[in-house]
């Protein structure tokens, strides 16, 4: 059966337009070991950079990015810090 996601709603970089345009924010969710870093392109803010751990940061369309983003919640990460 197939199974249709609602789009995902307050994630927190859509309240990132309040903010100072020179500031680099991080959104970290973690869990156990992993943590997972979200990271809005300065470039392009269709893109968001999404880093697991220490791993290399990987550019994401900003859509498949919130889709991620709302799964790893779901999944019992929790906003770890906003810096």
């Amino acid at each position: 059966m197939l199974t249709i996601e609602k789009f995902p709603e307050n994630i927190p970089w859509d309240t990132e337009s309040n903010l100072d345009k020179s500031l680099q924010v991080q959104w970290m969710l973690a869990k156990g070991e992993n943590i997972y870093t979200f990271t809005r392109s300065r470039m392009d803010e269709k893109y968001v950079y999404i880093q697991k751990n220490k791993g290399k940061k990987k550019a994401f369309k900003e859509y498949t990015a919130r889709f991620t983003y709302q799964r790893l919640f779901d999944d019992g990460y929790v906003l770890a810090a906003v810096a």
